[in-house]
């Protein structure tokens, strides 16, 4: 089956499913339309943004070869569907954000309506609909990503709400393992990321680190349709979707767990009573830290990892 058609498959089979907290969301995002913007206006912040969608910039990611790289990494592209009252921005992930914290909460019982009080990090946050979200719901957000357009994007949505619980970095997952991330969060949403990394169980335990005793791990990902622990390896030269004329090409995958492999690393780099569910070509997984122990060792990427 056409990647392209899995992708509008799932889209499709969640619509038709919309959980009991998507329309709860959906009010909270009201949050962030126009007529709430703070010492600005309706109209130069329609022209902001529409600075940033029509930017292509391979220098400012620091990139020495462009066309090694990800089309989305060089042009911009909006991430989740967003209603901002005066006008709408159409996601390349549509209203995924919604339906994946509806799955969360609903299906999982994993989330509070209120998150006030925790802090959450949100890996790979895009355009910012899971961040804004979860700081609409009153968590303390730090929100990364390591193309450096749109954490400057959310940066600038932020200001323009004057969002005081979110904090906007432009790093890898990667960079996360220093003293100011060990034990912090109460929250890891870990969501669209694991396929795209390289190592994906060095950035599970970085995740596990970072996440507080008795705190959990929220995990969605592609998946592919194995029942044993697999992983199929794709690599940076298999494209899906999108046309390279617009710059606006899926792939770029590296490695695509199994459910049952998601599980066995969540496992295996600490987390405990992994429970993980299986939508379409996505798998969702929830584990808990319940406290700090040691991974093993032999053969790790970094040797010295917490």
């Amino acid at each position: 089956m056409q990647i392209s058609k899995v992708i509008k498959d799932l889209k499709t089979s969640l619509r038709k499913k919309r959980l009991p907290s998507y329309g709860v969301f959906q009010e909270h995002m009201r949050r962030y339309q126009t007529d709430k913007l703070a010492g600005i206006g309706a109209e130069e912040f329609k022209k902001e943004i529409d600075r940033f969608t029509g930017m292509a910039d391979s220098k400012m990611e620091g990139f020495a070869d462009p066309s090694k790289q990800r089309d989305l990494s060089i042009q911009f592209h909006w991430g989740h569907d967003h209603d901002f009252g005066s006008f709408a921005m159409q996601g390349r992930m549509a209203d995924r954000h919604l339906q994946l914290l509806a799955i969360f909460k609903d299906e999982f019982k994993a989330l509070s309506g209120d998150l006030s009080g925790l802090r959450v990090l949100d890996i790979g946050c895009w355009t910012g609909g899971t961040s804004l979200l979860l700081c609409a719901m009153g968590a303390e957000v730090l929100a990364i990503e390591e193309v450096k357009k749109y954490t400057d994007c959310l940066s600038y949505l932020k200001k323009a709400f004057n969002v005081r619980n979110l904090e906007v970095r432009n790093l890898s997952l990667y960079e996360c393992s220093g003293a100011e991330f060990q034990d912090a969060f109460d929250i890891v949403l870990f969501a669209g990321v694991l396929y795209h990394i390289s190592d994906p169980v060095l950035a599970l335990r970085i995740a596990f680190n970072a996440t507080k005793d008795n705190g959990i791990c929220l995990l969605e990902t592609m998946a592919a349709n194995h029942g044993k622990p697999l992983m199929d390896y794709w690599g940076p030269n298999v494209f899906t979707y999108g046309e390279r004329a617009k710059m606006n090409r899926g792939g770029w995958n590296w490695m695509v767990p199994s459910p049952l492999a998601v599980k066995h690393m969540m496992t295996d780099v600490g987390y405990e009573s992994v429970e993980v569910k299986t939508k379409s070509d996505r798998a969702f997984a929830v584990g808990k830290r319940t406290k700090h122990v040691d991974i093993m060792r032999a053969g790790l990427s970094v040797r010295d990892i917490r």
